[in-house]
């Protein structure tokens, strides 16, 4: 439907017109590293080099890295091979009397521990757990919290920190310390993909008014399972999403068998 290419010249009117002044800066930001660079190249041709010398591309992680390591962060991100031998070493703490199985722990963790912060068993023990399926009481809580801890444990004796956590760390030293940053908006591509804590430093980036924040995603395309409500991140759409209704590059039959295989394979 052109949602990249939509933002893309959102970009351009914020810095030509919205925000025109030499100071003002628009952060252009997605998912990953290679969606930024051909953005990048794209506004090139778009903008024109003065304006977009006004225009900071990047991929939200490799942002908050920047950001965190210009002011002395001590922590590097943990990647699979070393965060699975981290969970292997946790995993040795894992009550067998609960009969809970080992994949139990790291789903927990992506789907209920990282995406609240929970730092804390009390923090733990209140947590909701919608959509997980399994029910556990507080016994069972307390039973396998030791596991959980143990892993955080281990990514801090080694220096290590997952990328949720940096961006958790970037958004609470903006608010704590009461940085302010150059950027007047952001523009965000596939925002389907970020997670709650993506969208919360988002808005701490900006000050909340007018133009601040243009988000663009399609839960259809979403790789990872992250279900964030803008409303409880700070950032107000109601009576402000739109729907883009033409595609330009699928045809209706392809969408329709491509829908039913979707549905075939969900079965």
């Amino acid at each position: 439907t052109g949602k990249t290419v939509v933002a893309m010249h959102r970009a351009k009117h914020l810095v030509e017109t919205v925000f025109p002044a030499k100071a003002d800066r628009i952060l252009f930001t997605t998912f990953t590293r290679n969606l930024a660079t051909d953005i990048h190249e794209n506004l090139k041709t778009l903008c024109g080099p003065e304006l977009l010398s006004r225009i900071e591309v990047v991929n939200l992680d490799a942002w908050v890295s920047g950001f965190l390591k210009a002011r002395g962060y001590r922590f590097e991100p943990v990647f699979d091979e070393e965060g699975n031998e981290l969970w292997e070493n946790a995993l040795a703490l894992a009550p067998p009397e609960t009969g809970i199985p080992v994949d139990f722990y790291r789903q927990e963790w992506d789907e209920v521990i990282q995406p609240q912060g929970v730092s804390s068993l009390e923090e733990y023990l209140k947590a909701p757990r919608l959509g997980r399926g399994t029910k556990i009481g507080r016994a069972t809580r307390e039973a396998v919290w030791p596991v959980f801890r143990e892993y955080r444990s281990q990514l801090t004796g080694r220096g290590k920190r997952e990328y949720i956590d940096m961006i958790r760390d970037a958004r609470q030293l903006i608010e704590k310390q009461g940085i302010r940053l150059p950027y007047r908006a952001v523009v965000v591509d596939e925002a389907q993909d970020m997670s709650a804590e993506a969208f919360r430093l988002i808005r701490a980036l900006v000050p909340p008014g007018p133009n601040d924040i243009f988000l663009v995603g399609d839960a259809h395309q979403r790789i990872y399972r992250y279900l964030a409500v803008l409303g409880k991140c700070g950032i107000d759409i109601r009576g402000r999403a739109r729907k883009l209704r033409l595609n330009y590059r699928t045809t209706d039959e392809i969408r329709r068998i491509a829908r039913v295989g979707f549905e075939l394979a969900a079965k």
